[in-house]
């Protein structure tokens, strides 16, 4: 998943939730700036913790698989790409 895409996933569940910004960050425990990053899709300068925190309060998680794998049926049934 590209960053863009984990900020399009935050986005979409913030929205599924019907948050704004300022009550999905207080939630998370984080600040509303670095929020704001991760949904702008520049959480590289995030820690890891950081986004788990944030998918951890819209129920995701962090999965890890092979590089270059094809995509399961499952992966391809939630609308995942590469």
């Amino acid at each position: 998943m590209s960053l863009i895409q984990l900020s399009k996933t935050i986005i979409n569940a913030r929205k599924k939730k019907a948050w704004n910004q300022t009550e999905a960050a207080k939630y998370a425990g984080i600040s509303l700036n670095t929020y704001r990053r991760m949904e702008d899709g520049f959480i590289e300068e995030v820690g890891i913790t950081k986004v788990n925190e944030v998918l951890e309060i819209f129920g995701l998680e962090i999965a890890i698989r092979e590089k270059g794998r094809p995509l399961t049926l499952e992966e391809l049934q939630r609308g995942e790409t590469y």
